[in-house]
């Protein structure tokens, strides 16, 4: 096996919010130049190797032979001086009671790409969770799942595409877009840029979080089982639209991640969902931060 997974310790973390807490297990807290971020969970979990296209037995027992790959459903919130942002929001709500002590505060969100475990939470019991936030998606991401006819070309996909709708729509006139390239945040203390990854989805995308010089590349679902496919980055899940673009974007970005040295947050990724990639003799590795 090709990942190498480093001890995490589960501690009980508190943590303020415009002057209200928030407290949960599964969080880990990080510093990215003067900002600070949060990785939550939403939930954690396996993902079976039954959703890999033309996996072979082989590759299977070769990087997951009990079948499983640690993975879990993350989201990210970054506190700067300015403003309170999330990367995601998770299926589920993240942490219901904890998620209402500080929804209020959250500013603006940034969807990577709307399949429901990054989307669902914005909406609970059919109303707005975030009612004082934006909610932005790239052009192409909201052309796609706003457009009542992209069911006539993915009609396996209807009941996402209706729930997009419905969600997308209970925000009205606070659900804006932004073009790959823009910087979509900016303050004193950081700059938030959007960075084209289509291929998972047609709008998806990954943005890098700059602070005092250190950067953080929010990933997305470039993966979905971190044992499987920094190994082997050509493997694609049954999740990515267009499997050939899905993984030539895999392959630039952990190229990326590993040249510059960066360090990586995505959504998939075993908790706390925070690591480093390195490349190896063949394919590249990802440590557990």
């Amino acid at each position: 096996m090709r990942v190498a997974m480093f001890l995490c310790v589960f501690v009980f973390t508190v943590f303020g919010i415009g002057g209200r807490a928030f407290a949960s297990a599964n969080t880990r807290e990080f510093k990215v130049g003067d900002v600070v971020v949060w990785a939550i969970a939403d939930s954690l979990g396996e993902r079976d190797m039954s959703v890999f296209i033309g996996l072979d037995p082989e590759v299977q027992k070769q990087y997951a032979p009990s079948g499983k790959s640690p993975s879990a459903i993350m989201a990210f919130l970054v506190k700067t001086k300015s403003e309170t942002i999330l990367i995601d929001v998770g299926m589920n709500g993240l942490f219901p009671a904890g998620l209402a002590e500080i929804s209020a505060d959250v500013t603006k969100i940034f969807i990577t790409h709307m399949h429901g475990d990054h989307i669902n939470g914005l909406v609970k019991d059919g109303k707005k969770v975030f009612n004082g936030a934006k909610v932005l998606a790239s052009v192409r991401e909201r052309e796609f799942w706003l457009d009542e006819k992209s069911v006539e070309k993915f009609p396996d996909r209807k009941a996402g595409l209706d729930s997009a709708r419905a969600i997308m729509g209970l925000y009205g006139s606070d659900a804006l877009s932004f073009e790959y390239g823009d910087i979509v945040a900016r303050g004193d203390d950081f700059e938030l840029k959007a960075i084209d990854a289509h291929g998972h989805t047609p709008g998806h995308t990954v943005f890098m979080l700059t602070s005092a010089g250190e950067r953080l590349l929010f990933w997305a679902d470039l993966s979905h089982a971190a044992s499987l496919q920094f190994p082997r980055p050509d493997i694609n899940a049954t999740y990515d639209m267009n499997p050939e673009e899905a993984a030539k974007a895999r392959l630039h970005f952990m190229d990326m991640a590993a040249t510059e040295k960066l360090t990586i947050a995505g959504v998939h990724l075993p908790f706390p969902g925070v690591g480093t990639v390195e490349k190896a003799d063949s394919g590249y590795i990802y440590k557990t931060r």
